[in-house]
């Protein structure tokens, strides 16, 4: 956890130069792209969420000078916590494209790599060293693996879910901890467009010739101003806010800041420079700043959190016996600390947090029945337990969770009834069960998360027509099990998958055109289904993933899952020796394969996966020593593969894949002692491999490849 909190960037882009447009579009909004605060420093398997996702690394213009582009490059991909690969037909030829996949994974197997799709079919869209598994030292092997992600086309997940995806694999959150917002706010979008383009109204009228009593009183009534600029900053707040949440666009949003900025500016000119204008001001001056914030402005977020906390610590200054300007100097310090975070400058922010924790715990003290106050502290401890999981120190963040816990503890004591005070406390202890987690305390975590447990399930008792209560406790099952699987218990963690599956199919059958909790149920569907598998329950495991592909018999995606199930369960049989069941897994794959590549002959990618199947059937056919058998499967494989080339000739993946089929059949030929056939299959291998090895020096499986080839051809010359 450590190292990736500590690395420069957050992912590394890699992409064909072709497909540049596409990856301005997604560096920019991925850079733009800000958590929502209740997620942020939440434990995951990469590490606590940070509040950004700054910096992207995009390409060669992010170097400075002085650095050769090898080297450059080199360190980029060390220093980045994740890779995200732009996946077309172009950039899976491209060899620098598929060297950065390959030094990737080989140099840090442990961190995230996510294939996005914006053109071609999956996989041969796919540079090699994504395709396929590498050895302990780096080189490509001829092993098929499946690294699946989003696809960016309307057709298919389109930009907003495709980029919750991305978002998630980079954070280790779930999709639709981020997706599930964007969809609630695309709801209501209207509503606050109509409210922003009232306010925009509301301005241009006191701006008017025609508002000159409302300008008279502000030059001469004081309580009249301060009421003003509080209720109109307190309505630019929540127009932002809400214009975040719903996806205005930022132009729109800026503009309205623009308007509303000039017209505080007048107004504060009007008012005599008292303390409580300056207060005011302040004030005015942390909500633009969130507002930037909002917007992902962050020079401006600072320029008006540092206006801000200078006004207010001169006032605490001269009034050091003044509560309201203390707190807001720990509102205004807590601003300053967030844009230090987005800008990566930790340390600072850290001591930006503490600042507002220690003005917070001497209000707290002072006055500790002023519930207000203690939620303020337990969030600066949040805040100040944030950066320490950034920065890597678990045990750090664990404290001061740990601090906060207890004060949303004492208030959840007060106020037994507020649902609010006890989702808080659950969500306290679900965030430090995560760190738990992180730090392998799996008892601890258990604990955590089963106090969590308790406080949702009562809450979903109390308002069980309430589906966001129903869902809570959906995810508190899941944690709990996520815990228990990480113990081992897997019967404890499969009762809690189910548990959570239960909740979920309620809720998906009572809306089934919410795609946020049909796409919860898959998901839950897949988990139960992967402990089932884990323990070895294979037919228990099998009706799992069937609900999956049947809980959308049009979802392709789904239905190819369950063939991948199928070919899981056909390679533990292989291993285990027992060809017959090996045979028929095989088998039903194919089944459902065969029925995919015949409904759409152009899609490459079930073509290719299509002679996969067959080439395991053969293998497994082959082992039983039916070769008679298992040449026909094989020359199935290299029909298909012929076809692919005939098409994309001068796609390398699939020559190769044509070179490995040849083999295979030539070793069917040989056990059936047809040397003269097996020779010319051979040797058609052979020539494809040293022809790739001439065009791709830097690919070191061909050299692997090509002695294979040699040693067969010398067997049959000896």
């Amino acid at each position: 956890m450590a190292d990736i909190a500590s690395l420069k960037y957050r992912a590394f882009l890699s992409y064909s130069h072709s497909d540049v447009r596409w990856a301005k579009w997604l560096h920019s909004h991925l850079e733009a792209f800000r958590i929502d605060k209740d997620l942020v420093g939440r434990a995951t398997p990469l590490g606590p969420v940070p509040k950004t996702l700054r910096p992207i690394f995009r390409d060669r213009e992010e170097f400075s000078g002085g650095h050769s582009l090898t080297d450059a490059t080199n360190a980029a991909i060390d220093a980045s916590a994740g890779l995200i690969v732009l996946c077309s037909p172009v950039s899976a030829t491209r060899p620098i494209v598929n060297e950065e996949v390959r030094v990737f994974r080989s140099r840090h197997p442990a961190r995230p790599v996510i294939p996005v799709m914006i053109d071609g079919s999956f996989p041969e869209n796919l540079p090699p060293a994504m395709r396929f598994e590498l050895t302990a030292d780096g080189a490509v092997t001829n092993r098929p693996i499946t690294i699946l992600g989003p696809d960016l086309r309307e057709a298919a997940d389109g930009k907003s879910l495709g980029l919750a995806k991305i978002i998630a694999g980079l954070t280790g959150l779930a999709a639709d901890d981020i997706f599930r917002r964007a969809e609630r706010a695309r709801r209501r979008r209207a509503q606050i467009w109509s409210a922003i383009a009232a306010f925009c109204v509301l301005l241009s009228i006191i701006a008017t010739a025609s508002a000159v009593y409302a300008w008279q009183q502000l030059k001469t009534n004081e309580s009249f101003l301060n009421a003003t600029l509080k209720t109109t900053t307190d309505i630019v707040s929540t127009a932002v806010n809400q214009g975040k949440k719903h996806g205005v666009p930022r132009t729109a949003t800026l503009a309205l800041l623009d308007k509303a900025e000039g017209l505080f500016n007048d107004m504060t000119r009007f008012g005599r420079p008292t303390p409580e204008l300056q207060y005011r001001k302040a004030e005015m001056l942390v909500e633009f700043a969130r507002s930037y914030a909002a917007v992902g402005d962050t020079t401006k977020e600072r320029a008006r959190a540092d206006e801000a906390l200078h006004i207010l610590s001169g006032l605490v200054t001269a009034n050091p016996d003044n509560t309201a300007y203390q707190r807001d100097l720990a509102i205004a310090s807590n601003e300053v600390g967030d844009v230090q975070v987005a800008q990566g400058d930790l340390p600072a922010a850290l001591l930006s947090f503490q600042k507002s924790l220690a003005i917070m715990d001497r209000l707290t003290r002072s006055a500790p029945q002023n519930v207000g106050w203690q939620s303020d502290l337990s969030e600066s401890y949040d805040r100040v337990g944030n950066i320490h999981a950034l920065q890597g120190d678990l045990q750090a963040a664990l404290t001061s969770y740990q601090a906060s816990l207890a004060i949303r503890q004492h208030l959840a004591r007060l106020q037994p009834a507020d649902n609010d005070w006890q989702r808080d406390l659950s969500i306290c202890h679900e965030e430090i069960g995560d760190v738990q987690l992180a730090q392998a305390d799996v008892a601890a975590a258990l604990a955590s998360y089963q106090a969590d447990l308790a406080i949702a399930q009562r809450l979903a008792q109390a308002d069980p027509g309430n589906p966001d209560r129903q869902r809570d406790l959906s995810v508190s099952y899941e944690k709990l099990g996520s815990a228990q699987d990480a113990k081992g218990d897997t019967p404890a963690a499969l009762k809690s998958y189910q548990a959570s599956l239960t909740i979920t199919e309620r809720l998906a059958q009572s809306d089934i055109s919410n795609a946020i909790w049909q796409n919860d149920l898959s998901v839950a569907y897949a988990r139960v289904g992967d402990v089932q598998l884990e323990q070895r329950d294979l037919a228990a495991a099998l009706k799992s993933y069937q609900r999956l592909a049947q809980s959308d018999r049009g979802n392709s995606r789904w239905q190819w899952n369950l063939s991948i199930f199928h070919e899981n369960v056909g390679d533990i049989a292989l291993k285990q020796n027992d060809l017959s069941a090996a045979l028929a897994s095989y088998q039903a794959s194919l089944a459902i394969k065969e029925p995919l590549a015949r409904s759409d002959p152009g899609n490459t990618a079930w073509q290719r996966d299509l002679s996969v199947s067959y080439n395991k059937i053969g293998d497994a056919q082959d082992a039983q020593r039916d070769f008679s058998a298992a040449l026909a499967s094989y020359q199935k494989a290299l029909s298909l593969r012929q076809g692919l080339l005939r098409d994309a000739p001068g796609n390398p993946g699939w020559q190769r894949d044509l070179a490995i089929s040849y083999g295979k059949v030539a070793t069917a030929y040989l056990h059936l002692k047809q040397e003269t056939k097996a020779h010319e299959a051979f040797a058609a291998g052979e020539a494809i491999i040293a022809r790739l090895a001439a065009q791709h020096p830097d690919w070191p499986q061909l050299q692997r490849d090509m002695a294979w080839f040699k040693e067969r051809m010398a067997e049959l010359k000896g």
